[in-house]
């Protein structure tokens, strides 16, 4: 019986989880998930006030660690991005730049169409 409630609470903890990342840019309270999963576990396991309070603490911090974990390798992906055009518009042409600002802008234009249809995520 203990197994099966562990394993409710793991995939509780899955599925908020992936919801979240399939959420993508939408902010997500770190306050509000570790309450959420704290309350999904009582549920599951009729904790006592104390267990709440420190698994809440718990879930907290983790939120906020893969929150801050986010926003650094966000950060450093723009940084990467900006490094690598500037690098490239050095190299190309100025009728060349104009022809490849061009042609990025045609594909994300497809890009968001293709989103729109649902194309690119496993739904035709």
């Amino acid at each position: 019986m203990k197994k099966l409630i562990m394993i409710c609470a793991l995939v509780a903890a899955t599925v908020v989880h992936v919801q979240a990342q399939r959420q993508g840019d939408r902010e997500i309270n770190p306050e509000k998930m570790a309450e959420r999963m704290t309350q999904r576990m009582d549920e599951k396991l009729d904790l006592t006030e104390e267990q709440e309070e420190q698994i809440n603490a718990l879930f907290l911090e983790q939120a906020i660690s893969r929150k801050e974990s986010r926003e650094a390798e966000r950060e450093e992906i723009k940084a990467a991005r900006e490094a690598h055009q500037q690098k490239l518009e050095a190299i190309l042409t100025p009728e060349q730049k104009e022809k490849w600002d061009a042609e990025k802008k045609e594909a994300g234009k497809k890009m968001r169409e293709n989103r729109k249809k649902g194309r690119g995520n496993g739904e035709e």
